[in-house]
């Protein structure tokens, strides 16, 4: 480990949640939702209740219990490693564990990543999503706010595997198409389309390094390339070999 910011070790899904009690902490850092239910956590000193849509995050060996208290607590989850970690703590100015009231659209973030987990056999392609999985928890936490043509780069991040149209990012940008591509290629010195590639680029580039056994078809398509021709004439291109002369 250790060329990839961030490693997902286990996740769940609406899970039951069982008393823990963990006085040295816990090995991973843990980000989790509160699906249901009402429950206590007690870290840092202090006592906290979550409650559904709740989120709370605990930082790797911090100390810290957490049980129900009214109904049946569930709650999705996901544990990871990684360098990466700090950086990010850095950005959203983080402590040892954060608990944010009432932010349930991470539901719908960490399905994906559950999805992926038993399925996904390229670990680049986990990690990609880890990363993302992690950010996106942040944001929510931490409302995160970007200018409109910031959200436009986070959301190509986010999507770069799909088809990506100048209307799909009008849905993040409320401005004419002309506007956005002037002001990204204002901010980004690359235009939209430029940066796409890149971004698909740099991730078949991490799937091949983790893998240099993997089909240049299946790389090319999780990475949102539809042409394996154009794909290899477009990594020549962007990296100066071709993927399999790494």
């Amino acid at each position: 480990m250790g060329f990839f910011p961030l490693y997902a070790v286990t996740t769940d899904m609406n899970h039951r949640q069982e008393k823990i009690i963990r006085p040295r902490g816990y090995e991973h850092h843990q980000i989790f939702l509160v699906n249901s239910g009402v429950g206590i956590l007690n870290i840092g000193g202090q006592s906290y209740v979550i409650k559904e849509n709740d989120l709370f995050y605990i930082s790797a060996e911090v100390p810290h219990e957490y049980y129900g208290r009214e109904g049946e607590l569930r709650t999705s989850y996901l544990s990871f490693v990684g360098s990466g970690f700090e950086d990010i703590r850095r950005y959203y100015k983080l402590g040892d564990f954060g608990v944010y009231e009432n932010r349930g659209f991470f539901e719908a973030v960490i399905e994906k990543i559950f999805q992926a987990f038993d399925t996904t056999h390229e670990l680049s392609a986990l990690c990609a999503l880890t990363f993302s999985t992690v950010i996106a928890f942040f944001d929510e936490a931490c409302k995160k706010e970007y200018s409109p043509i910031e959200a436009v780069y986070h959301y190509i991040e986010g999507n770069y595997a799909k088809m990506i149209t100048l209307d799909d990012l009008l849905a993040v940008y409320p401005y004419s198409k002309t506007k956005l591509c002037r002001e990204f290629k204002e901010k980004y010195k690359v235009t939209i389309f430029d940066m796409i590639t890149g971004i698909r680029l740099r991730h078949a580039r991490y799937m091949i390094m983790d893998n240099p056994h993997i089909k240049l078809k299946n790389v090319a398509l999780s990475c949102g390339f539809n042409d394996v021709s154009y794909f290899c004439k477009m990594y020549r291109r962007f990296f100066s070999c071709s993927p399999k002369g790494m």
